[in-house]
């Protein structure tokens, strides 16, 4: 930790031992401390998108009614159709005839969101917006409402996508809403291992994956995806030049326990964001909409998508991360242990 960053870190009270963050695995007890506001204001110098609407939306996706959005739960569902709605309001285009797209595995059924926005320069080149929309439920009849993991990351999805109808991207941008992280990152291994066509792992230049981003106790993001390709370090640390949130580059140390994961076994480039181990309360009843600190999730979503305009706006996106591998849907195994993804 640098010394700036420790004068800005303001917390009464240690967080419970962390066992993982930025998605699934076991689960710390519930943590009663009250962490104070980083002593920063973090209002972005260029705000593009409200802030209000964006929290009203990280409101509702968290509300205690939803039940914790489990796999397979009624409180998933009405999360479900909430997404569907905001797609079709905001006007973003189908693959097929819903942006439904069921999937099955071993370990659950679900259904993923997706839409997208046509390029206007390079239509069959595609960028990804992901964030799953899943949580855990209910815990010893506790709801754990999942405010930060994530429907922090799903609500920005929303407000990039409405952004971007409204300032048409040269690349075809697909927003993907994924179902089943938390039970094995199901949804993304269901489209990362059958894409709707006319998408092609080769033709996905980037995923940009978000998924706890809100909860910055100590004032900064957390970013996976620059020590596999470096190219796209210019474009994060510029995306990120006039924000105050600090942002860690070649943080690789969850890239298999988020929605990146499927896409990084087939070769597909990502930038995961997460806050890493800075939610002290992760997978816990704490993890609600009043204890996000709102400037700070306004700004790291203000400053993601100063990042992918910054990536869109290049003429050329040529940051493979490896020969491309195609494997069979649900081909990774999870054994013994949930979270080390290992290919048959």
């Amino acid at each position: 930790m640098s010394a700036p960053l420790q004068q800005r870190l303001a917390i009464l009270l240690l967080p419970a031992l962390l066992l993982c963050a930025c998605g699934g695995g076991s689960s710390p007890a519930a943590v009663t401390a009250i962490i104070s506001p980083v002593p920063v204001d973090f209002t972005p110098t260029l705000a593009r998108l409200g802030q209000q609407p964006l929290l009203d939306d990280l409101k509702a996706l968290s509300a205690p009614e939803l039940g914790g959005r489990k796999l397979g739960s009624a409180g998933n569902e009405t999360a479900r159709t909430m997404l569907e709605q905001r797609f079709t309001t905001l006007g973003l285009s189908q693959f097929g005839t819903s942006f439904r797209q069921a999937f099955t595995s071993l370990r659950g059924n679900g259904i993923n969101v997706v839409g997208y926005l046509p390029g206007a320069q390079f239509p069959t080149e595609y960028i990804l917006l992901t964030a799953h929309f899943d949580h855990i439920g209910i815990r010893n009849n506790q709801v754990m409402c999942g405010a930060d993991d994530n429907a922090s990351g799903t609500a920005a999805v929303l407000h990039l996508a409405e952004y971007l109808k409204n300032h048409p991207p040269a690349r075809t941008v697909v927003f993907c809403l994924f179902d089943g992280e938390e039970a094995g990152l199901l949804g993304s291994e269901a489209f990362a291992s059958a894409p709707p066509a006319p998408i092609t792992l080769a033709k996905i230049k980037v995923v940009l994956n978000l998924d706890m981003i809100a909860q910055g106790t100590q004032g900064r993001i957390f970013v996976g995806g620059t020590s596999f390709t470096a190219s796209l370090k210019p474009h994060l640390l510029s995306g990120f030049a006039t924000s105050k949130v600090l942002v860690v580059p070649d943080f690789e140390k969850y890239d298999a326990q988020s929605d990146q994961g499927p896409f990084l076994d087939r070769g597909v480039p990502f930038l995961f964001f997460c806050v890493g181990d800075d939610d002290p309360y992760y997978h816990t009843v704490n993890d609600t909409y009043d204890r996000i600190p709102k400037v700070f999730y306004w700004a790291t979503v203000e400053a993601i998508l100063e990042t992918f305009l910054r990536l869109d706006a290049q003429t050329s996106l040529s940051i493979s991360l490896a020969p491309i591998r195609e494997i069979a849907p649900f081909s990774v195994r999870w054994s013994p242990d949930l979270w080390q993804r290992k290919l048959n």
